[in-house]
């Protein structure tokens, strides 16, 4: 949780110049946003390794970072702080306004995408499933569903590093870089048993 709340007060605070003010919340749910990828990614690979116990506790720690994205996301979204998502609307005198209650279709399909991991975690570290290959396809869901959130996010700046703060990646960029390490280290896993 440090590492990416580090990274996240000098990509935004220092090199992109967000208010400081902004530190509880905005910039704290990028970092448990990227925090809760991380450990999701340290627990698949303490699974692989044959450490059950330190997994769980990782998977778990990924749910609780994930449930506070979640939540601070909710509250921050109606306060104006992810513009990029919602629709432009123009006055009758041309002047632009946001409507923050009609979301774009990309912001439609980004929040469709996290809440549907949101479940799927829930779903998974609740036990929920009758067997391994249930297990297996929750988790390739969740993945997928994570992926694409992060994809309909931020996908748009990734490939724009001069447009990049300090030249320091969007924490979506590293965060689906980390899914795609998931990924192969669940396969991985799964070919293993």
């Amino acid at each position: 949780m440090l590492l990416p709340l580090v990274y996240a007060v000098v990509r935004y605070n220092l090199a992109a110049g967000v208010s400081w003010s902004q530190l509880p919340l905005y910039i704290l749910n990028k970092a448990l946003s990227m925090s809760s990828v991380l450990a999701l990614l340290f627990a698949a690979r303490e699974g692989l390794k044959g450490r059950r116990e330190q997994a769980r506790d990782l998977a778990k720690m990924a749910l609780h970072c994930a449930l506070l994205h979640v939540l601070l996301t909710l509250i921050l979204l109606p306060a104006g702080y992810y513009p990029k998502l919602s629709q432009v609307l123009l006055t009758s005198g041309g002047g632009q306004v946001l409507q923050m209650a009609s979301f774009s279709t990309v912001a439609n399909l980004a929040l469709f995408f996290g809440l549907l991991c949101a479940y799927l975690f829930f779903v998974i570290s609740a036990g929920y499933f009758a067997g391994m290959l249930q297990k297996r396809l929750l988790q390739y869901l969740q993945i997928c569903a994570l992926a694409y959130h992060l994809l309909f996010l931020g996908a748009y700046s990734w490939f724009t590093p001069t447009s990049w703060p300090g030249y320091l990646p969007p924490v979506t960029l590293l965060s689906f870089i980390c899914v795609l390490l998931l990924a192969f280290l669940l396969q991985k896993g799964w070919q293993k048993r």
